[in-house]
C-alpha cells in the first residue's frame, strides 16, 4: 500500500469514527394525528353486464345489478387483503354490488355491515338502470360534455355534484366521528370516491374518476388536519388473483 492509500483509508476510519460519534436521523414515516380515522374507501366489484332486453332490478330508482361470477373473486381478493389491515368497523352503499363485495370480509372478520345511503353511487337520472353503460359505448355527445364539464348533470335528471359532494362529505365525516384511532373500510362506488377525493385534495371533480373494480383508496380523517388522501386505485390483491381492473 502506498502512503497516499495508507493516509486516504485513514481519513476514511477517521470521518467514519467521527460520523459514528453523530446523532443520527433517519427518515421518518407517516403517523396519523392522535384520534385519526383511517378510512379505506373499495370501490365494488365487477357487477352483471346491462343488457337492454334483460329487466334490471332498481332500488329507489337507481341501477342494482348482482355482482357477476369475476367479481365475486375480486371481492374475496379485496377481502382477504383487507383482514390484514387491522379494520375496526365495515359500511356499505345500500346498493347490492357494493354490498356483495363487502360481504367476504364481513365473514373474514365477522363483523357486521353498516349501511349508509349517502354511500350510494350518483343518481344518472334518465341514463339510470344500466343505460349509461350502452350510451357510452355508443359515443353519446352527452358524455363527451359530463367530461368537458365534469359535471353530473350534464346527463338529464342526474344528480348535481353538490348534492354528490355534500352527502359524501357528511358520510364520511359520521363515520370517522364514530371510530376515531380505527380503520374503517368503506365499500362504495366511482363517483362516490372521485367526489371524496376531490374534497381530501382540493382537487377538479373529476380528477379522481374511473379507479378499478375493488381497488383500494386511503384516507386519514382527523379534526387536527382534515383529510389527507394517502393512496388512490391500489388494486395490488388482483395481481394474485384474476380480474385485474
Amino acid at each position: 500500500m502506498t502512503p497516499a492509500s495508507e493516509g486516504s483509508q485513514a481519513g476514511r476510519q477517521c470521518l467514519g469514527q467521527v460520523a459514528s460519534e453523530e446523532p443520527a436521523f433517519p427518515p421518518t414515516r407517516y403517523r396519523p394525528p392522535a384520534g385519526a380515522t383511517r378510512v379505506i374507501l373499495v370501490r365494488h366489484a365487477q357487477p352483471l353486464a346491462y343488457r337492454p332486453r334483460l329487466e334490471r332490478d332498481t332500488l329507489e330508482g337507481q341501477d342494482d345489478p348482482v355482482l357477476s361470477s369475476l367479481g365475486h373473486e375480486q371481492a374475496l381478493a379485496v377481502a382477504e387483503s383487507l383482514a390484514q389491515r387491522h379494520i375496526g368497523a365495515i359500511y356499505s352503499s345500500p346498493l347490492r354490488r357494493a354490498m356483495e363485495t363487502a360481504a367476504p370480509l364481513s365473514e373474514l372478520l365477522r363483523l357486521d355491515v353498516h349501511v349508509l345511503a349517502n354511500l350510494r353511487e350518483v343518481n344518472l337520472g334518465e341514463w339510470e338502470g344500466g343505460l349509461v353503460h350502452q350510451r357510452i359505448s355508443e359515443h353519446d355527445p352527452v358524455w363527451d360534455e359530463v367530461w368537458r364539464r365534469e359535471r353530473w348533470d350534464a346527463i338529464p335528471g342526474a344528480e348535481p355534484n353538490e348534492s354528490l359532494r355534500s352527502r359524501v362529505q357528511a358520510a364520511i365525516e359520521e363515520i370517522s366521528s364514530l371510530h376515531k384511532q380505527e380503520t374503517v373500510a368503506v365499500f362504495t362506488h366511482d363517483g362516490v370516491i372521485a367526489a371524496a377525493l376531490s374534497v381530501a385534495t382540493g382537487s377538479r371533480p373529476f380528477a379522481f374518476a374511473s379507479s378499478g373494480h375493488t381497488s383500494t383508496s386511503d384516507l386519514v380523517v382527523s379534526r387536527e388536519q382534515g383529510w389527507r388522501l394517502r393512496s388512490f386505485n391500489d388494486h395490488q390483491h388482483l395481481r394474485r388473483h384474476p380480474g385485474r381492473p
